[in-house]
């Protein structure tokens, strides 16, 4: 009753909760990283493996101290390896896929540069590409050679993020890895909601989708004041290599578009 009689104390405690909130989470992600990245380069020196286990790891890890929650509808195919495409909404898609299923990640160039994101990809043993059309059998090279070795790979390919709402076309030059490969190819549509499941307003939408444009410390400090966030994960039907490879994005941009094109309709009705 009394805070009630006080909106701006209760703002005032609310403002406090969530900047202790995001410095207890600062403190956290630091002693996580620190720690993954020992576990991971003693493993790399010692050659214990190949470090699968400690990237799922490090993902879970840090999507429980982000308050980050998952909830996924179907399972990913048997099969492996698997070329696992999803939609792209924010650096935490990473995150998530990641923490689902053991994977090395295809990224752009230019991402190795930057701070923070450049050294956890890096870390993660993501696959560095320029994606320019002149070079793209020579992209697709480590692509193969990683689906070849067994690795699943995940990427994404609209080549940028969006707003969470809508997808960009599929760019289909680098299906022609998991063709090579004979991999399946694995759509995902990722959407995300209120943490206990609601919906998600556009302007909280906004603290978690990230576009470049964007500095990205402005954008994570936003983010780690928020309580958190739910990802839905909807694995769809596997494809098979055998189509061409323009048939494949194709056909697999349908697949990602659907169950995210119902789900946020119903955010927006």
């Amino acid at each position: 009753m009394l805070l009630q009689h006080h909106p701006n104390l209760l703002k005032n405690i609310e403002v406090a909760g969530a900047l202790l909130r995001a410095l207890a989470r600062i403190g956290l992600l630091i002693l996580w990283f620190l720690l993954s990245l020992v576990q991971q380069t003693v493993g790399f020196l010692l050659r214990t493996g190949d470090g699968r286990h400690l990237r799922l790891r490090f993902y879970r890890g840090a999507l429980r101290i982000l308050g980050i929650r998952i909830r996924r509808f179907h399972d990913f195919s048997p099969r492996r390896p698997l070329f696992v495409v999803a939609n792209h909404v924010s650096y935490l898609d990473v995150f998530v896929l990641g923490s689902l299923i053991p994977a090395v990640f295809v990224s752009k160039q230019e991402v190795r540069d930057w701070p923070v994101i450049g050294w956890i990809a890096w870390l993660q043993r993501t696959i560095f590409i320029q994606r320019k059309r002149t070079r793209a059998d020579e992209e697709l090279t480590p692509l193969t050679n990683a689906l070849n070795q067994g690795f699943n790979v995940i990427m994404f390919p609209e080549g940028t993020s969006t707003d969470g709402v809508s997808i960009l076309p599929f760019k289909s030059a680098l299906f022609e890895a998991p063709k090579r490969s004979n991999a399946y190819i694995q759509p995902v549509s990722l959407v995300y909601r209120e943490r206990h499941g609601g919906q998600l307003s556009a302007r909280d939408r906004q603290f978690y989708t990230w576009g470049t444009d964007a500095p990205f410390f402005k954008h994570f400090l936003k983010l780690i004041l928020r309580p958190g966030v739910l990802v839905e994960v909807w694995i769809r039907k596997p494809l098979d290599p055998q189509l061409d490879r323009k048939t494949l994005a194709k056909t697999a941009e349908a697949r990602v578009h659907g169950p995210l094109k119902r789900r946020v309709e119903r955010q927006l009705s």
